[in-house]
């Protein structure tokens, strides 16, 4: 289903086949209930392990922040089709109700001893986290959360704001590279937004398809 995934678990950097297939399993969870949350999650991994090659990070460690990109919406399995689906904009009290997706998450990926020794459970639970502590669940800021969602973070935002949705439009890739600068030092941190906008925005759709 995932070529980059079986590529990496050749040469590898997934420690068992159930590894792989426990992820797999996730992502046909996520595809049954919400095309577009299957979607957006490929494309964070994708976007997310990029970031980590540019940055430097070795394989395991890039393959750790890719599986972390792919089920860092895993808590949205926990949230009412009602508020899920929904074609238009949330109330405020559906939004504090979807905003529980990252704890849900971090407690169904937090027991699987492959992910948690790789950190999985962070990503899930701290992607929301902005770097002046005004996101959530926690109300983390820069220092507090894991680099790995901080990098996670960066490619949700940017996938989010350039895929269409039911209540707006897609930005455009320019609209969206404003939004991501005008968030750097308060919403994202600015090395990642650097990495992110110098390296990987730009990629390669062919490159992205063969990967996937």
């Amino acid at each position: 289903m995932i070529k980059l995934l079986a590529t990496l678990q050749r040469n590898g950097f997934l420690p068992t086949h159930q590894t792989i297939e426990t992820i797999q399993s996730f992502l046909l969870a996520i595809q049954a209930r919400d095309a577009y949350t299957y979607r957006h999650s490929l494309n964070v991994g994708y976007y997310s392990w990029m970031i980590a090659k540019h940055m430097g990070l070795d394989e395991s460690h890039s393959t750790a922040i890719y599986i972390g990109g792919l089920l860092h919406d895993i808590g949205k399995l926990g949230i009412p089709d009602s508020i899920l689906l929904k074609e238009g904009v949330l109330t405020a009290d559906e939004y504090s109700i979807m905003k529980k997706h990252p704890s849900i998450g971090h407690d169904i990926v937090k027991e699987i001893t492959p992910f948690s020794q790789i950190g999985i459970h962070n990503i899930v639970l701290y992607h929301h986290e902005r770097v002046d502590g005004k996101g959530y669940p926690r109300g983390f800021c820069l220092e507090q959360v894991p680099q790995e969602a901080l990098i996670v973070a960066v490619a949700d935002s940017f996938d989010a704001m350039t895929t269409t949705r039911t209540y707006r439009p897609a930005l455009s890739h320019g609209q969206a590279v404003e939004q991501l600068l005008m968030g750097k030092g308060t919403q994202y941190a600015p090395h990642i937004v650097d990495i992110f906008l110098e390296g990987v925005s730009s990629y390669r759709m062919k490159e992205y398809i063969a990967a996937t």
